[in-house]
């Protein structure tokens, strides 16, 4: 008992210390509540084609609709040639007009290799358009590639409408340092302060994405980088600025035409609850409305309305702020990790003083100080608390149970707060992996945890071990818990398999594979159609859905395993405990998952293990004489 309460109090010290860190981040993302909805400048210009009205009259009634910023990509040699303004006319020989020969001229000085001396400008006299020749053989499709710098046109429409620009820069081959630094501090100079890159990858891949995330600090830009993109050189540069990183989401052209505008609203709602992200990069809709303009701002002004509904504010994005806590803090969250492994073995083996004095140390010393030595010691301290804790709780969730059948009262009502006991447990666990990695890196999803997939396999593989080798009922010396082990895995092999067992373990497998391939954020499974229907609606309804393998699955498995784990029936119990156990794992790896905010990562936690206790005592009451019934109701 002594050595457990001292234990508990070291736990006890690091839930202390992760939730000061947890408060200093509950501030961050306080601070955190600006969105901006930004659409696209060549989009708006196909709705303006047909309507007869003004660009400007367009974007003024979108403005309206909530949109705050729109996107004006750099324009190429190639868009200019389209648009008439630049003609070639052999070799490396073009008349270029007049309205843009200037800004031409000097953006191909500065981004081509001794461009001073190889572009040459020569105005034609009574003529609106100049010569321009760049002296070297270079090919045609990479000169038509290059891009030449933002129409003016776009932005006076965009600032007349008393919205904001956002940059679109395009990356080219041969981009240099100082040709990067060029680009940006022109994009400043036009007073362009958020930019995000066009295509898929970043201006200076590869190679000069260093020099590009200089080139943002030094011109105090904000860089968006557009989530599940997966844009070549992003994360280097988010890396490298991440006080300057803004998330963005964006929804494909290919995904558009199949979602309503109700679907696409829930989305960047989802996205900016549940992912910080502080930019939604809203897109058209193609509709045979016969009114294009209002069909889009009926459409933007649902997306702003859902997410004020969140509780976010339209407009003013701004950088994500650090969580600034003392690594003493992040140790003694450590700590708690240490202890809570010690308490599991506890749980498991009776150690001898010496034995228990060595773990205990080697413990602590190990799990304080790996969280200050870098990001590989807390995520490997992070990951050893979503082994350690699901697995401690489940077995304490049963100890006491008798080891024979027995009558039982209050089944229901014991059962549930054995359920509740474990949750907390498992909370703890989660709360210690918040004060861990609750850095700004892993709040933007610069970094992350390691091992999500591996989180949810482990803890259910050791109970399985556990509850087969007869060792998780109650603790006892090594020698006795080493031969029960290995004494009831050989029976276990020596007996013949049975249709419904091998049938039952199938079932089992295939659960529990569905289960993990579908945990993270890209999950290895597609969702189908109706279970986005069913979660939209939960999400609804409950403000924060609770995940389907805590509320549907895990809960009510263990409700069920405990209840019979009661009434003595451990031959019941131990399947449904250790396939139930995947709830509790996802429990704490809700925690894992940084850029969830805290409140709604609580929420989901909360309204998981209400619907899946309800749910559990449903089928519990359906089941409950499975097994041989109870002599006492309850």
């Amino acid at each position: 008992m002594t050595r457990r309460l001292v234990l508990s109090l070291i736990l006890v010290v690091g839930l202390v210390a992760s939730a000061l860190v947890g408060v200093q981040r509950l501030k961050v993302e306080s601070r955190n509540r600006a969105v901006d909805i930004v659409i696209d400048y060549n989009e708006v210009a196909q709705v303006v084609a047909g309507s007869g009205k003004s660009p400007v009259d367009v974007l003024r009634r979108l403005k309206n609709a909530g949109v705050t910023g729109v996107a004006v990509t750099e324009q190429t040699m190639r868009d200019l040639i389209a648009n008439g303004l630049v003609i070639p006319y052999g070799g490396q020989r073009f008349a270029v007009s007049g309205e843009v020969v200037s800004e031409v001229t000097n953006r191909l000085c500065m981004i081509l290799a001794d461009g001073r001396d190889r572009v040459k400008s020569t105005p034609v006299a009574g003529a609106v358009y100049s010569y321009l020749t760049i002296h070297e053989d270079l090919p045609m499709d990479y000169i038509e590639e290059l891009p030449v710098g933002f129409s003016k046109q776009a932005i006076e429409q965009v600032r007349a409408a008393g919205l904001e620009v956002v940059g679109r820069i395009i990356n080219y081959a041969g981009a240099t340092p100082r040709a990067i630094d060029s680009i940006m501090a022109d994009t400043q100079a036009l007073g362009i302060r958020k930019v995000v890159f066009m295509g898929d990858q970043v201006l200076g891949y590869r190679g000069a994405t260093k020099a590009t995330a200089l080139a943002i600090r030094r011109n105090d830009l904000l860089f968006g980088r557009i989530e599940f993109a997966k844009q070549k050189g992003e994360l280097d540069i988010a890396k490298r600025v991440p006080d300057k990183m803004l998330v963005v989401h964006s929804i494909t052209q290919n995904e558009m035409p199949t979602l309503d505008a109700v679907s696409i609203a829930d989305r960047f709602r989802k996205a900016v609850r549940e992912r910080g992200v502080r930019m939604v990069y809203v897109r058209m809709l193609e509709t045979a409305s016969g009114d294009l303009i209002k069909a889009n701002a009926d459409y933007i002004s649902l997306v702003a309305k859902d997410i004020r509904a969140a509780g976010y504010k339209i407009g003013g994005s701004h950088p994500l702020g650090e969580v600034t806590a003392p690594n003493y803090l992040r140790a003694l969250a450590g700590a708690g990790v240490g202890a809570g492994s010690v308490l599991l073995l506890l749980t498991i083996v009776d150690l001898s003083t010496f034995a228990f004095v060595f773990w205990s140390i080697a413990a602590l010393i190990t799990c304080s100080g790996l969280p200050v030595v870098g990001d590989i010691g807390q995520k490997a301290v992070a990951l050893l608390s979503a082994f350690v804790f699901p697995t401690l709780a489940v077995l304490v969730s049963v100890r006491s149970a008798p080891q024979l059948p027995t009558s039982a009262g209050a089944v229901f009502i014991r059962s549930l707060s054995r359920l509740v006991a474990a949750a907390a447990i498992t909370f703890a666990g989660g709360v210690l992996v918040v004060g861990l990695l609750s850095y700004r890196e892993y709040m933007l999803r610069i970094e992350q945890f390691s091992g999500i997939k591996v989180a949810h396999v482990v803890p259910i593989l050791m109970l399985a071990l556990l509850f087969a080798g007869n060792v998780a009922w109650s603790s006892d010396v090594w020698d006795a818990q080493r031969r029960k082990l290995f004494n009831s895995i050989r029976d276990l092999f020596d007996n013949p398999v049975l249709v419904w067992q091998a049938i039952g373990l199938i079932v089992v497998l295939v659960i529990v594979g569905i289960m993990v391939a579908r945990s993270g954020n890209e999950a290895g499974l597609e969702v189908s159609t109706f279970e986005l229907k069913v979660r939209s609606l939960l999400d609804r309804v409950m403000f924060v859905r609770p995940r389907t393998k805590e509320f549907l699955v895990g809960y009510p498995l263990l409700v069920l395993g405990i209840a019979f784990a009661l009434r003595g029936s451990r031959r019941w119990a131990a399947p449904f405990l250790v396939l139930g156990s995947i709830g509790l794992a996802s429990l704490l790896n809700t925690f894992c998952h940084i850029h969830t905010p805290l409140a709604v990562s609580a929420l989901r936690t909360l309204n998981g293990l209400i619907a899946g206790g309800v749910i559990g005592l449903i089928v519990y009451a359906l089941l409950r004489n499975l097994p041989g019934r109870e002599n006492k109701p309850s």
